[in-house]
């Protein structure tokens, strides 16, 4: 049973994560045709602060029908790690977009689900089953070979070229430094999640993104200087991936984290299905077949 409400809410989660993708694009897309650019700053201050506020409600309408949850002294010391991983995170990103490649960058970031094995066995002591261990390998491949062709290197000789990369450019490293620190966030995030619960984590960690943007952009001069026009449809749009956010944390109390983070990956296929048919993106094929190994890997992980 706990499986099943894992896998539910997981994949509910990212069925309307891949929904959020879609609309942010369609939007950015609309408003660059229409001869406006997204300040990022904007983008990141508005989507999160919809999300937190979302979340919110959400637990406002839960405690009063089950009353507030409990929030232990230990869930803040958990908020602040995933906060100061999540600013590492985005620092090793950039570092590694900007000395590397795409082709070199997302595939090796896309290893994240594969080293949370080792540390939720170390961190929560848990592993997965044989065929669960079995299927998450499954669906980073799956990943993996859409990254590749995303960046347009989906040959034989590319499949192992980011790998030889690792030896040779910081770019690369920095890239599995991502990967390896958002492995470890998980781990925190579920801790933060069960001595708190689903609505307020996720609540805590999008408001604390949004303050951080917004704080540094109005201390260096900025935040005046940016187009806001795009604030608020922005601002509902971050409400969908509020809804998202949530119903995947929620899954941290039904399962383990390698299970979480694999079946995350669910919202790439519905993103790419979506996209496919509204924003008319192509390479049918090969995102058809990735997708088709990433479900194959979320079906062995059902077992």
């Amino acid at each position: 049973m706990d499986k099943t409400l894992l896998i539910l809410l997981v994949l509910s989660g990212g069925a309307v994560w891949g929904v959020y993708n879609v609309l942010r694009r369609y939007y950015f897309q609309k408003r660059e045709a229409q001869g406006f650019e997204v300040p990022v700053e904007v983008a990141v201050v508005a989507t999160m602060l919809g999300a937190s506020v979302f979340a919110f409600g959400a637990q406002l309408v839960w405690s009063v029908w089950f009353g507030m949850p409990k929030v232990s002294i230990s869930f803040w010391w958990f908020f602040a790690v995933v906060a100061v991983l999540n600013v590492v995170i985005e620092l090793c990103d950039n570092k590694a977009s900007k000395i590397e490649e795409a082709s070199i960058v997302a595939p090796l970031q896309g290893l994240t689900p594969v080293l949370v094995i080792p540390i939720s066995l170390l961190m929560l002591d848990e592993f997965p089953t044989m065929w669960g261990l079995i299927g998450i390998v499954v669906a980073v491949f799956g990943v993996y070979i859409l990254a590749l062709k995303r960046s347009d290197d989906g040959s034989a000789e590319g499949l192992l070229f980011p790998w030889k990369r690792l030896f040779q450019s910081g770019g690369a490293r920095f890239a599995v430094l991502t990967a390896l620190f958002g492995a470890l966030a998980l781990n925190f995030d579920k801790l933060a999640v069960v001595e708190s619960s689903p609505m307020i984590r996720t609540a805590a960690v999008f408001l604390a993104v949004a303050v951080s943007v917004w704080s540094v952009s109005v201390a260096t001069g900025r935040w005046k200087q940016l187009d806001k026009s795009c604030f608020w449809p922005l601002f509902w749009i971050g409400m969908v991936i509020g809804l998202a956010d949530v119903l995947m944390s929620w899954g941290f109390l039904y399962g383990i984290v390698p299970y979480v983070a694999s079946l995350k990956r669910f919202q790439i296929i519905v993103t790419t299905i979506l996209a496919g048919f509204f924003l008319h993106e192509g390479d049918w094929a090969v995102r058809l077949i990735g997708s088709a190994i990433i479900f194959g890997g979320i079906l062995l992980i059902a077992f």
